[in-house]
């Protein structure tokens, strides 16, 4: 059964469309249409297929992609996504969780993605707003949260990576009992947005398939944090690590892609963590 697999998830496939080369996943997928026929990319090659075919395509790439652990994942993520901080995302649409690695071959295979145009103005001011947050988060990561790990100070890794709840009501003495998100995962939330920002335009009609890529790669971060609290809790030093090695590598591809339309005159860009663990 495949439930990410509906005709709401499968907008390229309409006939006569014209899509961007960036909409291709990092395992390749139909990107693009001619006619009523579709181009499909496959190791690198383009074929034109009918409907049909392509969606045989995909539909056997979101099984291997599921096989070899980079498909559907209804456990964690929940059968509609809901379970992710951005429920739409790359994943939601295409059924397939690329990892770092994977953008990396597609990127040496094909070049630099395309970059939807955004205005100046638009990316300066989501820059402006979201930078502090963002850059607050990546030296808390490669910080106190990799020191904490490192040092097994568990209740510091916890406190690190605390999500925050919703008030239920307030105590004795009046005060409400919500629990606020610390700042690593608030900054998480921070980095999904910025895309908004920078990868694609209000003229947009959907959100574009780079910023669906990258609200990817955030949930996927903010999974890698759950693991590491769970670690954390067991006192699990080893698989703490790993999640943290895991949760850099999406970072890194992150700033890669938000990193490519922000010019001299939005700002600096981000820089690449450098830490191991």
């Amino acid at each position: 059964m495949l439930p990410l697999l509906t005709s709401a998830a499968l907008p390229l496939l309409t006939p006569g469309a014209v899509l961007p080369a960036a909409a291709s996943d990092g395992l390749g997928v139909a990107d693009g249409a001619i006619g009523d026929r579709f181009s499909v990319v496959s190791d690198g090659k383009v074929k034109q297929l009918t409907e049909i075919e392509a969606r045989d395509v995909l539909t056997k790439k979101v099984e291997a992609a599921t096989a070899a652990g980079k498909g559907l994942d209804v456990n964690r993520r929940g059968q509609f996504n809901e379970k992710a901080l951005f429920s739409e995302d790359f994943y939601f649409k295409y059924g397939l969780r690329p990892t770092p690695e994977d953008l990396v071959v597609k990127r040496e295979r094909e070049g630099t993605p395309e970059i939807p145009y955004s205005p100046v103005q638009r990316r300066y001011n989501g820059y402006k707003k979201f930078e502090p947050r963002i850059n607050a988060g990546l030296a808390l990561y490669a910080g106190a949260y990799r020191s904490a790990i490192r040092d097994g100070d568990w209740a510091a890794v916890a406190a690190l990576l605390e999500k925050g709840s919703r008030s239920s009501g307030n105590n004795a003495a009046g005060e409400g009992t919500g629990v606020a998100a610390s700042e690593l995962r608030s900054s998480c939330r921070a980095m999904g947005l910025f895309g908004n920002t920078v990868l694609q335009s209000e003229n947009d009609n959907a959100t574009t398939a780079i910023n669906l890529l990258t609200r990817h790669l955030i949930n996927e971060l903010y999974f890698t944090m759950d693991d590491a609290a769970a670690a954390a809790q067991s006192k699990d030093q080893v698989a703490a690590k790993q999640a943290w090695t895991r949760g850099r590598d999406y970072i890194n591809e992150y700033l890669y892609l938000v990193n490519l339309p922000i010019s001299a005159k939005v700002g600096d860009k981000f820089a690449k963590l450098e830490a191991d663990i």
